[in-house]
């Protein structure tokens, strides 16, 4: 309580001295001016002149327009020593429990390796086609393939111009560690019948049917290490045909492909093929017997491939020689004959390359090759092998994008005993082969295109142009002068697939031996379509035309072929 008193009194003691100090000042300062006003008195008259013409110079300033030179700088020099220090911490191993969670993996999808597909057309034509594989194995894989096609009915005289295809095949194969062992076996019969006689005879149907009853075996031995510096692979194969009249034709065959690389991009190859051949023929209802042949075939061709892995080359050829040795039923020229073979391809880009190569061959001809291509064969139809003495292949090919892909070029060989189909002089429903035993020059322009759009559309448009120059034979005869064909497939919402391919044939000149005359055929025409209709990923059903257009076209003489065929069926996978 003192303590407050005792500030409080001096606060007021203090603004007390302050107010006393400034009332002096104020007085003293005004006395000071009353005096100097009563000095002074009053203000006089007086003129004032102000002159504006007056000019002010200045002195012109000096300007420097060098720049001052920096200080030189002097760094010192001081040594650093450095020094490393390692260091190697010592720690304990670590053993940390934790538990890896895995991601269970999903499960594979079901593969269906057995379909079965039946149907029936007009014609009187039933059709069963079955296929029984085994699905994922890496030890071993198999399969079973049966078929039966047949028209009971036919374009000329019902029954008398039917046929059947029916087929039963096997094929397997063994993973080994570093081979492949392949096996597989098959047999077949077809029936025809020779209806290209006059349609105002009267033909017994059993006197004009053939029958091929056809057998085949091979084992195969493939080397299954693709890093591996060298490679092989072996077939040996037996083939058997033979006719309801007797004649018959074995083969056995033996193959060989090998190949070594010296470094990354060169490598040694050997191409070889053996063929020991055995053919009888029969005349007359008792089998007598008409001719038999023993036919041998070999081949040998090693080369030098390269093909360079770099990205910046673009050459890859191929250079080598064949030598092939073959005694025939005809003999026109040397059994051995030596060949050079030449390839090489020079890529303009990524997708387009040119390429060009010659080569010559003996060109295998058997029996059982000729009834592939015309079924209505004489039994007793000689035969030989056809030399060609030269070819030369050039042409240009790419793609132009992920879609669009071409193929462009030329064929131009020359060959001895080239062989021609011509109807027979003792029998003009059977054919005969002439052959051409001097020069036949071939020359053939292709052109192809392709466009490809994944699953859901790809079609292929194909043509060709041949022109044959003949020396012994008159004509090329039952050869065409053009072909075309076209196939497209789509993909509809996975649901409907549609396919179709269309055949053009045409320059097809037939030669009958028993009347001496010529004929032009009218051009082939065929358009085929196919569609099938998925109920399910097991079952469907499908819709399939031949021969839209309904031409009995011939594609050898005196043989029409039949009308529109129309087929309904079902496929089931299980």
């Amino acid at each position: 309580m003192h303590n407050i008193r005792a500030v409080f009194t001096t606060k007021f003691f203090m603004k007390l001295l302050f107010s006393t100090i400034l009332i002096f000042i104020i007085f003293f300062a005004a006395n000071a001016q009353q005096d100097q006003w009563s000095e002074e008195g009053e203000i006089e008259d007086a003129e004032v002149v102000i002159e504006k013409d007056r000019e002010i110079e200045l002195p012109r300033a000096s300007r420097n327009f060098e720049r001052v030179p920096p200080l030189p700088v002097q760094k010192p020099q001081v040594a650093v020593s450095y020094r490393f220090v390692e260091v190697e911490p010592s720690l304990r191993e670590l053993s940390p429990e934790i538990r890896v969670l895995k991601i269970k993996e999903p499960p594979l999808p079901k593969l269906y390796g057995n379909y079965v597909r039946a149907g029936g057309a007009n014609y009187l034509t039933p059709y069963f086609d079955l296929f029984v594989n085994n699905t994922r194995n890496k030890d071993y894989s198999y399969g079973i393939h049966a078929k039966h096609l047949s028209s009971r009915q036919g374009p000329v005289d019902g029954a008398n111009s039917g046929n059947s295809d029916t087929r039963l095949m096997f094929n397997g194969k063994y993973f080994a560690k570093k081979h492949t062992f392949s096996a597989e076996a098959g047999y077949q019969r077809e029936r025809y019948h020779f209806y290209g006689y006059l349609p105002s005879l009267e033909i017994e149907r059993d006197s004009i049917r053939q029958i091929f009853n056809i057998g085949h075996v091979q084992l195969g031995l493939q080397k299954s290490e693709p890093e591996a510096p060298f490679q092989y692979q072996m077939t040996v194969s037996l083939d058997r045909i033979g006719d309801r009249f007797g004649a018959v034709e074995n083969q056995i065959g033996l193959g060989l492909t090998a190949g070594i690389g010296i470094n990354d991009q060169l490598k040694f190859l050997i191409e070889s093929e053996s063929y020991l051949m055995d053919w009888k023929s029969y005349e007359g209802e008792e089998e007598e017997e008409g001719a038999s042949i023993n036919r041998n075939l070999v081949k040998f061709k090693p080369y030098l491939y390269y093909k360079p892995e770099s990205e910046g080359s673009r050459i890859e050829a191929k250079a080598g020689f064949n030598i092939v040795y073959e005694n025939d039923t005809i003999v026109n020229g040397d059994r051995l004959h030596f060949y050079p073979y030449l390839w090489a391809a020079y890529f303009l880009n990524d997708g387009v390359s040119l390429y060009a190569g010659i080569e010559g061959d003996i060109q295998k001809n058997t029996w059982l090759d000729y009834t592939r291509q015309n079924p209505y064969l004489a039994s007793d139809a000689a035969l030989a092998h056809t030399n060609k003495t030269f070819g030369f292949q050039g042409g240009i090919k790419g793609r132009v994008s992920s879609m669009f892909g071409f193929n462009v070029g030329l064929n131009a060989n020359n060959y001895k005993n080239m062989y021609y189909f011509v109807n027979s002089a003792e029998d003009s429903t059977k054919f005969d082969i002439l052959y051409d035993t001097d020069n036949t020059f071939l020359l053939n322009f292709y052109g192809e295109i392709n466009f490809n759009n994944g699953n859901r559309f790809r079609s292929t448009l194909r043509g060709d142009y041949f022109s044959y120059t003949t020396s012994d034979v008159e004509e090329p005869w039952h050869k065409p002068a053009y072909q075309v064909n076209l196939m497209a497939h789509y993909n509809l919402y996975e649901k409907i697939i549609f396919n179709s391919e269309l055949l053009v044939l045409g320059g097809i000149e037939g030669y009958n031996l028993a009347s001496n005359t010529s004929t032009m055929l009218d051009p082939i025409i065929d358009l085929s379509f196919k569609a099938d209709y998925l109920f399910s990923d097991r079952f469907s059903t499908f819709l399939q035309l031949k021969n839209i257009l309904g031409q009995n076209y011939e594609r050898y003489l005196n043989y029409p072929s039949r009308g529109i065929m129309v087929m309904v069926g079902a496929t089931y996978r299980f």
